[in-house]
């Protein structure tokens, strides 16, 4: 009985996180956790080839990274907030940096 009354206490527990907004939360933070690293990687970089942290910021690695981490970031909040009209600007807003992250690929490549 006590087995049976254990799993019914976690059916329970489980059914108490909203599992789908942890989700969307974890994607926010890594995004900031990406636009972090890549402002990290710009100061490294412009300290090591003595560069103002601006020529840094403008290599597109670093500009694919902070695109990158925006497009998490706004994917994160457009699954989070409750309206539909937030979850439009935010799904707008990423779509923007997506295109952005597109756009810094394409003249790295060249």
């Amino acid at each position: 009985m006590a087995v049976r009354q254990h799993w019914e206490r976690k059916k329970w527990m489980m059914r108490m996180i909203d599992w789908v907004l942890v989700g969307f939360s974890a994607l926010w933070i890594f995004g900031l956790g990406l636009v972090t690293a890549a402002l990290s990687f710009a100061n490294y970089i412009a300290s090591q080839q003595k560069r103002r942290f601006k020529q840094a910021l403008e290599m597109p690695a670093c500009r694919i990274m902070i695109n990158l981490g925006l497009v998490f970031f706004c994917l994160g909040w457009a699954g989070s907030v409750s309206a539909v009209w937030e979850r439009i600007v935010w799904a707008v807003l990423g779509l923007m940096f997506a295109l952005q992250t597109w756009q810094a690929r394409k003249i790295r490549n060249v």
